[in-house]
C-alpha cells in the first residue's frame, strides 16, 4: 500500500523512529506524509491479505508483508492460504514501542533465570521466531462508587474490640482493555495487561502502522468481559481504598474490603481498538509452547518448561552431595529411615497434587471461555492466582528455590535432633508410620474438589506407604531392620517416580492445548 517515492519499494513501519522506513534505500516518511500522499480518508476501510492456516483455522491479516510459512497459533509450518479481503478500522490504536531484538532479548533474559529450562527453547527459538501481531481489544470504563461499611478491630491488652467504618467511594478507571481476539488464548494475553494505564499513548489510526505486520480482528461478545473489567476496578479501588483506612490505626482485613467492592463496582464497554504485541509459539509433545509480550509496556508472559533429563542430573548431583552430608553426620535407626523415607513422599505428593489442581483450573477456565460464565467472585480468584504466577516468574522461582533450601536444612536439623535422642520407641515410629501412611491416602483419595486424573506413581506410593505401615505394625520379621531399609529403599523408588509425575505435571501447566477453531478439529485433545 506505501511505496517508496525514491525507489519505488514497499515501505514499513518503522519502531525506532515510528514512522514509515523503505527497506532498500532507508528513506523515511512520517505516517501524516504516508497518508496525506496515499490520500486516505480518517475511518475508510482498506484493502489487506487474509491468511487462514489450513490446520488450525486461525486467520491473520496482513499488510505489505510476505504470506506466512508457519501459523503463529499452532506452529505447524505449512504456507498459509491467502486471499484479499476488506479490513474495517477501529478508530485508535498503540502503534509497536517495543523492537523485536528487545523483546528477543527481554526473552533470553527469563530463560536464564528459569532453572533447568527445556533446552530447545534456547537451541529453536530466535528472534524471528517472534511476530508482531496487532491484536483487538475491547476497553472498559469502570468504577467503585458507593458507600461500603468495614469492619476494623483494634487489640487492647487481652481484648479485641470491633468497628464499623462507613467509607464513602468514588473511584473511576479508564484505560481497561481485554483481548477481544478468539485465536488469542485469554490465559495468556491476561498475563501482559496487568499494567499501567497506556491511554495516554492512543494515536488515530492509520494503515501505516500496520505495514509489515499482522492484525486480527475483534471476534468476541465485549459483555462476556465486563467481571474482567469489575475486577480491575476492585483491584484498583483496594490500592487506593486501604491506605486511606490505615490513618485510623484500626486493623482491616483485605479480603472483607474487596468482598464490599464487589457490591458498588460497575463496568461499561467504551469500543475497541488494537494493541501490539510480540507473538511466539512452538509445538513440543503435541502441545503449544507460547511467549507473548506486550509491545507497548514491555511485560513478557512465556511457557518455560523444565528439561527433566538435565533437572535428574542436578537432582543426581545434589542427592549424592546429601547422601555424603547425612552419612557423615547422621546414624539414624531403621524405623526413622522409614518415616523419613514416607515423609519424602507425602511432600513429593503435595507437589504433584498442586499441579493437579493447576492443570483443573486451567482446564474450568478454557470450558468457561469456550461458552460458559464466569462469575465476578471466580475472576477475582484468577486475577489473585494471576498476579502471584506473574510474580513469580518475574522473579524467577527464586523464592521457590530458597524454600527449598529451608526445608532441606529444616530436615536435616529435625533428624539430628531425632538421631542423637537416644529413647526413641518402636512404638514411636509404628505410631507414625500410620499417621504418615493415613495422611497419603487422604492426598491422594479425592475429598471435595474436582482435580485433574491422578497419575499412576501416586497410586503406587499411597499403596507401598499402606504396606510399610502394615509391616510396622505387624512386625512380621520381629524387628529386623533389613526389610525395613528394604522397604524404605522401594519407597524412595516411588518418590523418584513422583517426582518425574510431578515433572510432567508442570510441563504440561506450562503448555496449552493445540487451538482449534470453527471447523477444524485437527484430533488434537484440548484436555
Amino acid at each position: 500500500m506505501y511505496s517508496c517515492p525514491g525507489c519505488g519499494s514497499q515501505m514499513v513501519f518503522d519502531i525506532p523512529t515510528q514512522g514509515l522506513k523503505c527497506g532498500r534505500c532507508d528513506r523515511t516518511m512520517t505516517v501524516q506524509e504516508a497518508d496525506e500522499k496515499e490520500a486516505r480518508k480518517a475511518g475508510s476501510s482498506f484493502s489487506v491479505d487474509l491468511l487462514t492456516c489450513p490446520t488450525c483455522g486461525a486467520e491473520i491479516r496482513a499488510l505489505n508483508t510476505a504470506a506466512a510459512a508457519f501459523c503463529s497459533y499452532c506452529g505447524s509450518s505449512v504456507m498459509l492460504e491467502k486471499q484479499e479481503t476488506e479490513f474495517d478500522p477501529q478508530s485508535s490504536l498503540i502503534p509497536f514501542k517495543v523492537t523485536r531484538d528487545q523483546c528477543f532479548e527481554k526473552y533470553q533474559e527469563m530463560l536464564k533465570k528459569s532453572f533447568c529450562a527445556d533446552h530447545r527453547l534456547k537451541k529453536n527459538i530466535s528472534a524471528d521466531s517472534f511476530r508482531g501481531i496487532y491484536v483487538p481489544y475491547h476497553m472498559y470504563e469502570a468504577a467503585a462508587v458507593g458507600t461500603i461499611t468495614v469492619e476494623g478491630t483494634e487489640t487492647k491488652r487481652n481484648d479485641t474490640y470491633y468497628y464499623n467504618t462507613s467509607v464513602a467511594l468514588n473511584h473511576h478507571y479508564s484505560g481497561i482493555v481485554h483481548d477481544a481476539s478468539r485465536e488469542m488464548p485469554d490465559s495468556i494475553s491476561e498475563h501482559i495487561t496487568l499494567s499501567q494505564d497506556c491511554s495516554d499513548k492512543f494515536v488515530p489510526f492509520s494503515p501505516a502502522y500496520l505495514s509489515g505486520f499482522y492484525a486480527d480482528v475483534p471476534d468476541t461478545d465485549a459483555d462476556k468481559y465486563l467481571d474482567y473489567a469489575k475486577s480491575e476496578a476492585i483491584r484498583k479501588a483496594l490500592d487506593d481504598t486501604m491506605p486511606t483506612l490505615e490513618d485510623d490505626n484500626l486493623n482491616y482485613s483485605v479480603g472483607t474490603t474487596e468482598k464490599k467492592l464487589q457490591e458498588v463496582a460497575y463496568a461499561k464497554h467504551t469500543g475497541d481498538t488494537l494493541l501490539p504485541v510480540w507473538f511466539m509459539s512452538m509445538k513440543s509433545g503435541g502441545r503449544m509452547l507460547y511467549a507473548v509480550q506486550n509491545a507497548v509496556t514491555g511485560e513478557m508472559w512465556a511457557d518455560i518448561p523444565m528439561d527433566i533429563p538435565r533437572f535428574g542430573l542436578v537432582a543426581l548431583v545434589l542427592a549424592v552431595v546429601l547422601f555424603l552430608l547425612f552419612n557423615a553426620s547422621l546414624v539414624l535407626p531403621a524405623g526413622l529411615v522409614l518415616c523419613a523415607a514416607m515423609l519424602l513422599a507425602i511432600f513429593a505428593q503435595l507437589g504433584v497434587n498442586s499441579q493437579r489442581t493447576k492443570i483443573r483450573a486451567q482446564e474450568m477456565a478454557r470450558e468457561s471461555m469456550d461458552g460458559g460464565e464466569i462469575t465476578l467472585k471466580d475472576r477475582m480468584k484468577q486475577m489473585h492466582r494471576l498476579k502471584k504466577r506473574v510474580n513469580r516468574q518475574e522473579n524467577g522461582g527464586i523464592f521457590r528455590y530458597l524454600g527449598a533450601l529451608l526445608a532441606g536444612g529444616g530436615t536435616f536439623l529435625v533428624l539430628k535432633v531425632l538421631a542423637d535422642y537416644k529413647n526413641l520407641d518402636l512404638q514411636v515410629f509404628k505410631f507414625g508410620a500410620v499417621i504418615l501412611a493415613l495422611a497419603m491416602v487422604a492426598l491422594v483419595v479425592p475429598i471435595g474438589g474436582k482435580k485433574a486424573k491422578l497419575p499412576p506413581g501416586s497410586i503406587g506410593a499411597a499403596v507401598v506407604l499402606v504396606i510399610a505401615a502394615v509391616i510396622m505394625l505387624l512386625d512380621p520379621f520381629h524387628s529386623d531392620d533389613i526389610p525395613v531399609y528394604i522397604i524404605s529403599f522401594v519407597i524412595l523408588a516411588m518418590v523418584l517416580w513422583e517426582c518425574l509425575e510431578l515433572l510432567r505435571l508442570y510441563n504440561r501447566a506450562c503448555s496449552n492445548p493445540v487451538p482449534q477453531f470453527e471447523s477444524h478439529t485437527g484430533g488434537e485433545d484440548r484436555a
